[in-house]
């Protein structure tokens, strides 16, 4: 399978929001941060004098007008470390609108995902495994019309990568389940191996293409770790070697939608930090 010439365009923000409609709900995605090169070149083809929105890591989602309906959305749940939190059970525990959906309860997928209708006001989630507490985080609803976060707790848990859908018609979606370093991790040596691993299986792609996806997908910020020789550990994990020039510092590694499942579903884009300390 060729790797794609235009991994940030406009099409792949269509291949991912492809049949996820919301019926009579006009809306508009915002986006934390427009300096991202892979967001803002996915979200902003040819847009000159208008913003337009995407996908959105945690706060603002969705911009509404008005709404009294039952909003459908899918998001996905990390643990502190961001690791995606998969087959765990969620269910709504408390809301202030009699219009939350029929998904008012589930488990999540192999992606983390979970897919909830809620109405107008707050809507507190309860997340467990095997009966045990994991996460409660409350998502709000409505003036100045939009969605928000709130109360997650424990707080080093994320909630985010919100995607609305149609309940008739749930999304297949690919995503970053876990990265090494871990996102948050103090890491205490020399030049790691960065290792992505992805909730589906990946296509085998040669080293020329895996290379070019590689050099057009991932970028680190700031420039003191650069990035080496990739590899394929199947079925569904990347590792590329490092070269570390500064130390003591906190990197950023944000994953563009370039890179694509088996059955040929692009990346959700995602981004990880990490600090890097010399050994004692």
């Amino acid at each position: 399978m060729k790797p794609n010439k235009k991994p940030f365009h406009f099409f792949i923000l269509s291949k991912i929001l492809k049949g996820i409609v919301i019926l009579f709900v006009p809306f508009l995605l915002f986006q934390n941060c427009y300096l991202n090169p892979f967001v803002y070149e996915l979200l902003n083809p040819k847009l000159e004098d208008e913003k337009k929105g995407g996908l959105f890591d945690g706060g603002l989602l969705l911009a509404l007008n008005g709404v009294t309906t039952t909003i459908y959305i899918t998001g996905v749940i990390r643990n502190g470390s961001g690791d995606a939190q998969v087959n765990k059970e969620y269910s709504v525990i408390a809301s202030e609108s009699n219009n939350f959906g029929t998904d008012s309860s589930g488990t999540t997928d192999s992606t983390g995902r979970f897919f909830l209708g809620i109405g107008p006001g707050d809507t507190t989630v309860r997340v467990t495994e095997l009966g045990e507490d994991l996460v409660t985080f409350t998502l709000n609803l409505g003036g100045p019309d939009f969605i928000a976060v709130k109360n997650v707790n424990p707080i080093n848990y994320e909630i985010g990568s919100f995607i609305p859908y149609n309940p008739t018609s749930k999304p297949t979606l690919f995503e970053l389940v876990s990265t090494s370093p871990a996102n948050n991790e103090t890491y205490v040596g020399m030049s790691p191996n960065l290792t992505l691993t992805f909730s589906d299986s990946l296509p085998e792609w040669n080293f020329s293409t895996l290379t070019t996806l590689v050099a057009n997908n991932v970028l680190v910020t700031p420039s003191g770790m650069s990035l080496l020789s990739p590899s394929l550990s199947p079925p569904n994990t990347i590792i590329i070697m490092t070269n570390v020039s500064i130390y003591d510092i906190e990197y950023t590694v944000q994953i563009g939608p370039g890179f694509y499942s088996a059955n040929g579903i692009p990346l959700t884009p995602r981004s990880v930090k990490f600090r890097l300390e010399t050994p004692p």
